[in-house]
Parts: structure tokens; C-alpha cells; sequence
């Protein structure tokens, strides 16, 4: 399991003091308001940045990193993925799991492999899963459970696909 998680990413900035826009890949943004420093990656490339500022507006989150002092500045963090520890992302509920344990994940229909999850994204209506199927083709599966997918077993690495057409 990854150590890092991703827990959102930077839109844009916002105003004249360096605040960015942040879309949180949960519904939750509570959990932002305990960091204190967090990884920004894009591209392969890492770097820290210290939390400075925080602020809630309606239905924007805006961020502010210490040194980040511009719309200039901030606008070279468009795009940037914001990772923390495992421990501080968004508590999970019942039932659900973090996108990233998905990678990896082998689909069974009737107790057959059929795909291994290589990779995720968001879908208009769901996080779309790419599986590599076992004719080496890679196709999209909607994570929706009970409707194309159930039975997510993480510590195991399995789950049910339930319309094997998808992978065909």
C-alpha cells in the first residue's frame, strides 16, 4: 500500500496573495485543516510546501503556501497533486476504500481473472478504473458497486466484476 495519498489537486490561483484553488478528491475537506505541511507532485516531480493560511468560501477551498507570495507564483502550482502521509488523508467510512489500493486489485467473474486495475480516473458520474485485461487490451470499468463491480477485498486484491462484457 502507498505510504503518500493523494488527497486533492491545485486548480488555479485565486486573489492577489498567493491563495490557490483546491479540488479535494473526497467529499470531505475537514482533514485539510489539521496539515501543517504536505508533498505537491506533478510530472514525477515532488516538493514540500508549508501550509500557511486556509480558508473556506462557499463552495471554494483556497489554500496558502508559506513563500507563495503571488498569482504568479501560485499560478506554477496549476495542476500539482496534493499528497500527505496515509494517516492524515480523509478518514475512510463504512464500505469504502482509497483510490489508490485499487491499483493492483486482480477482477474475478465466477472465480476467473479476468483484469488487474492498472490505474484510475475521475468519471463524470464515477472513478473509472483502467484494467488491463487478460487479452492485453486496457479498458475502462465505472467503480460503482453493485451495479458493475462488488465484493472489494483490499487485503486480498480481489474483486467482482459483474458484467464481463466490459472487459470483452
Amino acid at each position: 500500500m502507498k505510504q503518500f495519498l493523494a488527497i486533492g489537486v491545485i486548480r488555479s490561483p485565486h486573489g492577489l496573495k498567493g491563495f490557490v484553488k483546491v479540488h479535494s478528491y473526497s467529499d470531505d475537506y475537514s482533514h485539510f485543516h489539521n496539515l501543517k505541511e504536505v508533498v505537491l507532485e506533478k510530472a514525477g516531480k515532488q516538493r514540500t510546501e508549508e501550509i500557511e493560511k486556509i480558508l473556506d468560501q462557499g463552495s471554494i477551498f483556497l489554500v496558502k503556501f508559506k513563500g507563495i507570495d503571488s498569482p504568479e507564483q501560485a499560478r506554477f502550482l496549476s495542476g500539482w497533486d496534493i499528497l500527505v502521509p496515509r494517516e492524515k488523508a480523509s478518514k475512510l467510512g463504512k464500505d469504502e476504500v482509497y483510490a489508490a489500493d485499487l491499483v493492483g486489485v486482480r477482477l474475478m467473474y465466477n472465480d476467473e481473472e479476468v483484469g488487474q486495475v492498472v490505474s484510475f480516473m475521475d468519471g463524470p458520474q464515477a472513478l473509472l478504473l483502467e484494467v488491463k485485461c487478460n487479452d492485453g487490451k486496457i479498458r475502462l470499468v465505472p467503480y460503482l458497486k453493485g451495479i458493475f463491480v462488488d465484493n472489494v477485498n483490499i487485503s486480498e486484491g480481489t474483486m467482482t466484476l459483474l458484467n464481463r462484457g466490459l472487459v470483452e
